[in-house]
């Protein structure tokens, strides 16, 4: 990269210069690369549709179709390139294996050696420092973190939805962003940023403009990426977001550093910290890190799901609107009786299960357990996986003989299958099985998944007591977006609220 913008014409400024080695290099690199299934596995199409075209528009048909015509690993042609498809029976067998790769399988999905897409290189390249920050620190700091998330959540809500007693229309994926944007970023960046527009704004469109982005550019022809790149108002976004929260994040992690630097001098231990800023500086151990990009990372992989999982089940609360009374007397029991204790969001078992649940009739994605193969491989059946190729794994959500009735809606399926014998920890929303996959299974499976559970309960119930919800009447139940095997949330989501009289005041626990 910086061999070929020395060639560059002297003058120009730095973001020029990298913009326009990135489309020499991209150029080059799909004029010498094409994108060629692997031999040994099936290639599967539909609608008479291209095998690239059959993925990016119809996913799920097109791994119904390979399940239905191999019963066996299969290939899909993604905009990046084949993937092979694992059927769910591979999942244990490959969930711990260390010739596979984690953050390789996603290197090319995000295009990190674009501008703007830092902090997705941040997170694959330094994976350690959001894996240990979450898992090390923020996991084990859950019961000193909910005090903030109830306090955060408290403000935003009555911001965001108001005290209105008549039926409003909402803008639900919006409104929702805005709320997790704030509840996550008073944990991540404590109670000074967490509330600055700029950072907010930063939080939200990081986010959206990066997935949007990577999916625009999975769509297009290789050489024409670097062209399209430029011409789409997301590049200029990101570049943009990422050169901001340089100047708002900066001065803190100069702060920390400057705090810890001083401490070891007087030979005393360092102040204690409650945020993610203090928490990477304490996991890189003196590293150089990029730690912006890190707190990008970390608010792009924290807002993105659990924003998709709180309207996830409002749209279920909606759709099924009975189950709402069931979850507000298990606050009423649970929340009113012990307030926001460490224990409190445990013991909400009916609310874990319907979030369970909603994973699995309305999956963010059918397959998980993204890995790329750094040694060839071969499974207990003789299958040889070819080194360098991308794997994923299917779920296996509507097996009747785990989910009795599976096409059935049932809030309270996991916490019945709690009550079985030796049973009690294995359907937790957060527990990982080879059946649902959504935070992924084994070493890799998501570390913030604990986290992100306790601030959406935190979230759902006072949504839940302070207001009701349903479909704005006459219109049709929105349908989720669809891309390749995912499934999120329209931009243009519209549901109403009403504001009602709870039976528990939550504000004052």
């Amino acid at each position: 990269m910086e061999a070929i913008r020395n060639f560059m014409p002297q003058g120009l400024p730095s973001s020029l210069q990298v913009i326009g080695a990135t489309i020499v290099l991209s150029i080059v690199y799909s004029l010498l690369t094409k994108d060629r299934p692997w031999s040994a596995f099936p290639l599967i199409s539909v609608r008479g549709l291209s095998p690239r075209k059959s993925w990016l528009i119809h996913g799920n048909e097109v791994l119904a179709e390979g399940l239905k015509k191999t019963n066996g690993p299969f290939q899909v042609m993604t905009g990046t390139g084949p993937k092979i498809v694992l059927p769910n029976r591979y999942a244990d067998e490959i969930r711990n294996l260390p010739d596979l790769s984690f953050s390789k399988a996603f290197i090319s999905d995000f295009f990190v050696n674009y501008p703007g897409f830092e902090p997705h290189r941040q997170g694959f390249t330094h994976e350690f420092l959001l894996r240990d920050t979450v898992r090390i620190k923020l996991t084990q700091s859950l019961g000193l973190v909910t005090a903030d998330l109830v306090d955060e959540t408290i403000d935003t809500v009555d911001t965001v939805f108001g005290k209105s007693g008549e039926w409003t229309t909402r803008m639900i994926r919006d409104d929702l962003l805005e709320v997790v944007a704030r509840v996550s970023s008073r944990v991540f960046l404590g109670a000074g940023l967490c509330r600055n527009r700029r950072w907010l704004d930063i939080a939200k469109t990081f986010t959206v403009d990066s997935f949007a982005l990577s999916f625009i550019l999975r769509v297009v022809p290789a050489i024409l990426r670097p062209f399209v790149y430029i011409a789409l108002p997301q590049s200029a976004r990101l570049r943009g977001s990422v050169r901001d929260a340089r100047k708002l994040i900066t001065p803190e992690v100069q702060k920390r550093k400057a705090a810890v630097d001083a401490a070891k001098a007087a030979g005393v231990k360092p102040p204690k910290v409650s945020d993610t800023i203090g928490w990477m500086y304490d996991v890189a151990k003196g590293q150089d890190l990029d730690f912006v990009s890190g707190q990008l990372s970390l608010t792009m992989a924290a807002i993105h799901t659990t924003t998709e999982g709180v309207c996830r089940a409002l749209l279920d609360i909606c759709k099924y609107p009975e189950v709402a009374q069931q979850l507000r007397d298990e606050i009423i029991e649970v929340v009113g009786r012990e307030g926001w204790a460490k224990t409190t969001l445990y013991k909400l078992r009916i609310m874990d299960s319907f979030l369970k649940e909603g994973q699995r009739m309305t999956p963010l994605s059918v397959v998980s357990m993204n890995r790329y193969v750094e040694k060839p491989f071969k499974l207990s059946d003789g299958i040889e996986l070819p080194k360098g190729a991308r794997i994923l794994v299917m779920g296996d959500l509507v097996n009747p003989q785990l989910y009795p009735d599976p096409e059935k809606f049932d809030a309270a399926r996991f916490a019945k299958k709690r009550t079985e014998p030796g049973q009690e920890n294995s359907w937790q929303f957060v527990t990982t099985n080879t059946s649902q996959l959504n935070f992924g299974h084994g070493e890799h499976a998501c570390p913030g998944r604990f986290f992100a559970s306790n601030e959406i309960k935190i979230i759902l119930c006072h949504l839940l007591m302070k207001y009701d919800w349903r479909f704005v009447p006459g219109e049709p139940e929105p349908k989720p977006r669809t891309f390749e095997a995912s499934k999120s949330t329209e931009a243009d989501t519209k549901i109403q609220a009403c504001r009602r009289k709870a039976e528990i005041d939550l504000d004052a626990l």
